[in-house]
């Protein structure tokens, strides 16, 4: 895991959430990679966004890594990342001080965009985020393992620095300020959001029993996994609204079935940057979905379950020079 210096966030969830040896990691990260390749998965140099889970790697990293694998890195000179505030009360956005050079990782470290993130500070609008917080954090830090296999050991090696922040407790109009603010980042070539989301967090230990019904498409059947099947109704409903890019909608969703969605607040901060950035949707689309308690080895009783699911976001016609960001932070 490294000794702790200043200017670089240590990897604390390296050893648990995921392997600490980078050898035995990268084998994971390949395998995982290489199954989504084996299905057909080819990169896309023109995706935008990501929505990825944050489980341990074992949960989820078969569902990360099917966005990870789709992703065209040689383009890339930017990493914005959004994730929720799990254990600290956080009001609006954080970000990282100047004094933050880099977030390490069993593979190496990732720099930060450390122009971005000065021009992010001067706008007042983002506060402080301690390391100490940062580093507790597991939401952000989930997704950093595939970023550094593919930044850091792919066959193609860009010159890209992380922008990473953490989402509060934000009400619907600071999520649409946020979004107004990010979207000129969202705008400009070789920028990728990547917002870090689990889906419904089901079980007494949740606090949450609720079940749904839907005709979408599901990948659990009734017969031989009802349960998985009802909160994957309930999962479908929300996801298709994010598709929809309905943030209203997904907003009433919420407070109607209180679905333990933990990635709204980024997800809502995404899509009130897409409102901002053009006057018709893009296509955002969930390419992948399962639950911890269906996952293959996992031992009765199964009375909890997590969903994770990722979705992808192509460029569309939303570009803008950087000079549009600058532009925008300053008014």
């Amino acid at each position: 895991m490294g000794s702790s210096r200043p200017g670089v966030r240590r990897p604390i969830h390296a050893g648990s959430w995921y392997e600490d040896d980078p050898d035995i990691l990268r084998a994971e990260l390949r395998q995982m990679l290489g199954a989504e390749f084996a299905e057909g998965a080819t990169p896309d140099p023109g995706l935008k966004a990501v929505i990825s889970p944050h489980a341990g790697l074992r949960y989820s990293g078969s569902v990360a890594a099917c966005v990870f694998a789709r992703l065209d890195v040689s383009k890339l000179s930017r990493v914005v990342l959004l994730g929720p505030s799990h254990h600290a009360r956080l009001e609006g956005c954080a970000i990282p001080g100047p004094e933050v050079a880099a977030y390490r990782t069993p593979l190496g470290d990732l720099p930060l965009d450390q122009e971005t993130l000065a021009a992010l500070r001067e706008s007042k609008e983002f506060s402080h985020l301690p390391m100490h917080v940062d580093e507790a954090e597991h939401s952000v830090e989930m997704q950093l393992p595939f970023l550094a296999e593919l930044l850091l050991h792919g066959p193609k090696r860009p010159s890209v620095g992380l922008v990473p922040m953490l989402v509060g407790q934000v009400n619907a109009q600071s999520e649409a300020r946020y979004g107004k603010l990010l979207a000129p980042l969202l705008q400009q070539e070789g920028t990728l959001f990547v917002i870090s989301s689990d889906f419904c967090h089901w079980g007494a230990q949740f606090g949450y029993t609720r079940v749904g019904s839907t005709s979408l498409a599901r990948t659990y059947r009734e017969g031989p996994h009802p349960d998985n099947a009802r909160i994957e109704g309930l999962d479908r409903e929300g996801m298709a609204l994010i598709e929809q890019q309905d943030a209203e909608g997904f907003r009433k969703y919420l407070q109607r079935e209180g679905n333990t969605i933990c990635g709204r607040h980024p997800i809502l901060v995404l899509l009130e940057a897409l409102s901002t950035c053009q006057s018709s949707p893009v296509a955002v689309d969930f390419v992948k979905y399962a639950q911890s308690s269906a996952l293959p080895g996992m031992p009765p009783p199964r009375t909890a379950s997590v969903s994770y699911a990722c979705a992808r976001l192509p460029a569309a016609k939303i570009f803008h020079s950087a000079r549009v960001f600058a532009q925008a932070l300053c008014r």
